[in-house]
């Protein structure tokens, strides 16, 4: 389960870093979405594992590939 937890870490900082260079805040990324701020965040810190469809969701609105966040 380690590897579960790293990766969800990984791309939840990925979304975070992509976001803050953006100057985007969780509530505007989570409007945009159609998701929770609470969701955001949950993701963000690594302690939700995101369905392909809210990741893709979430990297169409930050303007970037979904395979770039899962750059280590």
């Amino acid at each position: 389960m380690a590897i579960k937890k790293d990766i969800l870490t990984i791309v939840g900082s990925n979304i975070r870093k992509v976001r803050l260079s953006q100057k985007m805040s969780q509530n505007q990324l989570a409007f945009e979405a159609g998701v929770t701020r609470e969701f955001v965040n949950k993701v963000e810190s690594g302690n939700y594992n995101i369905s392909l469809k809210n990741l893709e969701k979430l990297a169409l609105i930050l303007e970037v590939e979904v395979k770039d966040l899962f750059d280590i």
